[in-house]
């Protein structure tokens, strides 16, 4: 029987509707890819979410993979090249040198590039390797990964798998559609999901917060609390100024986190 509108909002009809089996439209909503997004992937010969959600993060899209295939680029490579802020064009030219992304980044920055195995214990291809893992044991943590991340689209998903991050911390950010490398940040300033998310809506960086705290005179330590507790930078020194301790601030926002739950 097919599959109808669940609690997480996944509805295979549109999918169905675009040619896709019910099994194949779960796999795509899986990578929160819609489904005429979706078509679009199949249509330019991309039929894994997977490797779909691979190219997004690299930033190729269905209209621009066909040069990347062309060349002899997997998604999981472009994804390298692009980490290291290199296009197609300078992809192919780096190769043709035998360079791998990493290489070509230090070469297009006037350095020597390292060896193969130089530098941190690993090869310069553990990125790419990580990219395409197929060990059944990863792949169930990331199935359950994927299944508990509702809400967030597929290029942020992938941000956690990339950095293998995939544990109930992670959950929490990936449902505010966090991306991993901005949560962590988020996370060294002692802000929770929620509360780095009210920042984001308001479309303030994590150093935009920091830097507005540190001017207020507030102590690093003592910031995520009063923020936790929904005091502006003025207000908590105001409070402070009254006696009001940052245990007490902590306190609410113990509460207020209780009320977000």
């Amino acid at each position: 029987m097919a599959e109808h509108g669940g609690s997480d909002g996944f509805d295979p009809a549109v999918y169905t509707a675009l040619g896709f089996s019910a099994e194949e439209a779960r796999a795509w909503w899986g990578w929160r890819i819609g489904p005429r997004r979706a078509a679009t992937w199949r249509a330019a010969r991309v039929t894994s979410p997977l490797t779909a959600a691979q190219w997004e993060t690299a930033r190729v899209t269905p209209a621009t993979v066909a040069g990347w295939r062309a060349a002899g680029i997997p998604a999981a490579e472009a994804i390298g090249w692009h980490e290291f802020g290199l296009d197609l064009e300078s992809a192919i030219a780096y190769r043709a040198q035998g360079h791998t992304p990493e290489q070509a980044y230090e070469v297009s920055c006037g350095r020597e590039p390292r060896a193969a195995g130089d530098g941190e214990g690993r090869s310069p291809d553990a990125f790419l390797d990580l990219m395409s893992f197929n060990a059944s044991e990863a792949q169930q943590e990331t199935d359950r990964f994927i299944k508990r991340a509702s809400g967030a689209t597929g290029v942020t998903m992938y941000t956690y798998l990339q950095a293998e991050w995939v544990d109930d911390e992670a959950i929490a950010w990936v449902r505010c559609d966090i991306d991993a490398a901005t949560a962590r940040t988020w996370k060294d300033l002692g802000l929770r999901p929620a509360e780095a998310r009210r920042f984001i809506q308001r479309g303030l960086s994590p150093m935009a917060v920091a830097r507005e705290w540190w001017r207020a005179g507030i102590p690093f330590e003592e910031a995520a609390s009063w923020i936790g507790a929904g005091l502006t930078a003025r207000e908590a020194v105001e409070q402070r100024e009254r006696g009001v301790t940052v245990e007490q601030a902590e306190t609410l926002r113990v509460l207020r986190e209780g009320d977000d739950a």
